[in-house]
């Protein structure tokens, strides 16, 4: 059985408020926001970082993610990165999805077109040419970021990852890491490896983000408070339509599925089928895995999970 462990740390969750704070993917919490929405990238650093967010990339965590992350310390982001070759670090930027990445940017933009990754030369080159300045500016903001929370901030974050720690530990020495994984993230994974090590890392501001290359690092997102109405209404407000209930289905059945495939079961337009594709995206009750140009949808079983509790509290009998 491959290398299954556990892992939290303030510097893990710091790092992922970083990277969800430098894209426009992520809505950070309120409380959070306010401590950290005056952190600013400037000037090439600021364009590397949107042109990558264009992409819907998470390159801090990928390259966390690719390292020891049990032993990792926020401080020393751009010291770890700094010793891996350049296009090493590029890769890892662009998800580690090139099994030899070139060695010079006109044959690695090649090989990231290939991908969907139509990445401006400019970019590109500046990644190559200018990696310490980047790493550099980086670091920065890792360490603005970290000198705005205290211990004291990480107080209810703390009970909840010794809680789930309990509950893991169990399955960890007991069950295939990578059933665990789809367990906790609540889907079928298309991308099944094999690993060499798994990192379970629990995150209580973040989303849960699954990173793999030789090694797969799941940010595991551990909800402290209840799904709000809002929420609630939103995921039944998605469900009330012949087709999204009919693409819901087809999931069920025949776990992750490409937008091509449901327009063969289903018999709509693209448009159409990436409409309710799309509602159900915000709903939450699905997920979204790439693997090459192709995306996988598949069904957050979370989140049906959290209405089945709803549904059960409000099926008991209050006498």
């Amino acid at each position: 059985m491959a290398d299954a462990q556990f892992v939290y740390s303030h510097d893990l969750e710091l790092a992922m408020l970083a990277q969800m704070a430098l894209s426009s993917r992520f809505t950070l919490p309120a409380q959070v926001e306010a401590k950290i929405a005056d952190i600013k990238l400037t000037g090439p650093t600021q364009e590397i970082v949107a042109a990558l967010d264009q992409f819907q990339l998470v390159p801090l965590l990928e390259v966390i993610g690719a390292g020891d992350v049990a032993h990792f310390r926020l401080a020393k982001f751009a010291e770890t990165a700094a010793k891996m070759p350049p296009h090493v670090l590029i890769n890892l930027f662009f998800g580690g999805q090139l099994a030899r990445p070139a060695k010079t940017w006109p044959v690695l933009a090649e090989q990231l077109a290939t991908l969907g990754y139509a990445v401006p030369a400019l970019v590109g080159q500046y990644l190559f040419d200018h990696q310490r300045a980047l790493l550099a500016d980086l670091q920065t903001f890792l360490n603005t970021v970290t000198s705005r929370f205290t211990p004291a901030d990480f107080e209810d974050a703390d009970a909840a990852a010794k809680e789930l720690q309990t509950q893991l530990t169990p399955r960890l020495q007991q069950e295939a890491p990578l059933t665990l994984a789809e367990d906790l993230m609540g889907k079928q994974f298309r991308n099944r490896g094999p690993y060499q090590r798994y990192f379970f890392v629990p995150t209580f501001w973040g989303p849960t983000i699954r990173l793999f290359g030789q090694q797969q690092t799941l940010f595991i997102h551990v909800p402290i408070t209840q799904l709000t109405t809002a929420q609630i209404v939103a995921m039944w407000k998605a469900l009330a339509d012949d087709t999204r209930y009919a693409i819901i289905r087809l999931m069920d059945a025949n776990g992750p599925l490409r937008a091509v495939d449901l327009i063969d079961h289903i018999g709509f337009s693209a448009p159409t089928i990436s409409h309710h594709l799309d509602i159900l995206r915000h709903a939450g009750l699905i997920h979204i895995e790439p693997v090459g140009r192709a995306k996988y949808y598949s069904l957050n079983r979370n989140r049906f999970r959290q209405l089945e509790l709803v549904l059960q509290r409000l099926s008991e009998s209050k006498q």
